[in-house]
């Protein structure tokens, strides 16, 4: 094994991973330019701790936690008061059924809308934990919150929402 196999992989094997990123941070973001930002970040995060890479984790593992981060980062950054907004059409754009794409459509209109009366911490903790999948300890660390606040914010937010969704049915 050479000393640059040794290293870990190269900038071009990284940049193959490009367009797969992409899709996950769209799926997470709804602003393409932001989910863009965020896989650039990666990019060069991923080729600068090139050294830092386990061979015992899949590349595409490795560069998707690193994604995670930037999205949280990006989310943090575009406003404290504000939480993520599903944008349907980026989550369903892969469907290829017309009726599970309007089915679909209708979910995330209504969980919007639903989102959209959550108080805004509840609100961070729901889209980190359930839509970003971030375990609690690192929903803790992003909004600096104990363990037990992010349980009860997450409980009340799946609350609401469950309460919610079944009045709007």
């Amino acid at each position: 094994m050479s000393d640059l196999q040794a290293a870990g992989p190269g900038a071009e094997e990284i940049g193959q991973y490009r367009q797969k990123l992409m899709r996950f941070a769209l799926h997470r973001l709804s602003n393409p330019a932001q989910a863009e930002d965020a896989v650039q970040d990666t990019l060069i995060a991923a080729i600068e701790g090139m050294g830092s890479f386990d061979a015992g984790s899949s590349l595409h593992t490795w560069l998707t936690g690193i994604l995670k981060h930037k999205i949280v980062d990006c989310i943090r950054k575009s406003s404290r008061d504000r939480w993520l907004v599903l944008d349907p059409d980026t989550l369903i754009a892969s469907s290829g059924d017309p009726e599970e794409a309007l089915s679909l459509r209708g979910f995330f209109e209504r969980l919007e809308s639903c989102m959209a009366n959550l108080p805004a911490r509840a609100a961070r903790v729901f889209v980190l934990r359930e839509v970003m999948g971030l375990n609690t300890p690192e929903v803790c660390a992003e909004l600096a919150i104990s363990t037990s606040h992010c349980s009860v914010l997450l409980h009340r937010a799946r609350n609401r929402l469950r309460e919610r969704l079944a009045v709007i049915r």
